[in-house]
């Protein structure tokens, strides 16, 4: 190799992608602080006019009762089903991946900027989707040449695609940076899904101000 030549850097990604499930497993991996399922938006959701908040910790295996219940309260619409039933699926699986009996499910229509300030948050693992509209966008940091100092590409998650953000608890200063897309006067309405596992005792006040994030 010629002197001054730039060398590649045999350097894995730190996010993990793929069409299955099975994408979820990734995010144990101490190299990898973002796990995406690939799935298609398949859950048409239609109008959320009047939709209010739907917030709980509930024991994994009551989740869709719970949620049942929950959505019974809200504006009747014929895509509460299959909503429900697919949260209650998330939080299984992601309850399965992080060793949980309990989760904690947030629900909500975004219609402005909800934080729209780059972040991460003081969480383990964090599980988001957004049903309708624009996907939270996020940041993957990629080397291509050894030494050389990271690039950092803006992406988002595609509107019904499922990810594990892992915060600043597990990774530390290589937790995912993050943020909800600005839209506020745009007109756009958003249907987020974020599941996180109970805080921890000794971080709770940190918890509960990251909770309020997407």
């Amino acid at each position: 190799m010629m002197d001054g030549a730039a060398i590649l850097a045999p350097c894995r990604s730190h996010v993990h992608r793929a069409r299955t499930i099975d994408a979820f497993a990734a995010i144990l991996d101490p190299d990898v602080n973002l796990a995406i399922w690939e799935r298609p938006s398949m859950l048409p959701v239609e109008s959320l006019v009047g939709f209010g908040t739907i917030q709980m910790t509930t024991p994994v295996g009551r989740a869709h009762a719970a949620l049942t219940e929950a959505f019974a309260q809200q504006p009747l619409a014929a895509w509460h089903a299959d909503i429900t039933a697919d949260i209650a699926a998330l939080a299984k699986s992601f309850a399965a991946i992080m060793d949980l009996s309990h989760v904690v499910i947030r629900l909500e229509r975004v219609v402005g900027d909800a934080c729209k300030r780059w972040h991460a948050d003081y969480v383990s693992v964090r599980l988001i989707c957004t049903y309708r509209g624009s996907g939270t966008q996020w940041i993957e940091r990629s080397v291509e040449i050894v030494d050389a100092p990271a690039i950092e590409t803006r992406r988002s998650l595609a509107e019904g695609a499922v990810g594990l953000f892992k915060g600043r608890i597990l990774a530390g200063e290589q937790a995912i940076v993050h943020r909800s897309p600005p839209i506020a006067g745009t007109g756009e309405e958003r249907l987020l899904l974020v599941i996180d596992g109970p805080p921890p005792a000794e971080t709770a006040a940190l918890w509960e101000r990251a909770m309020q994030r997407g």
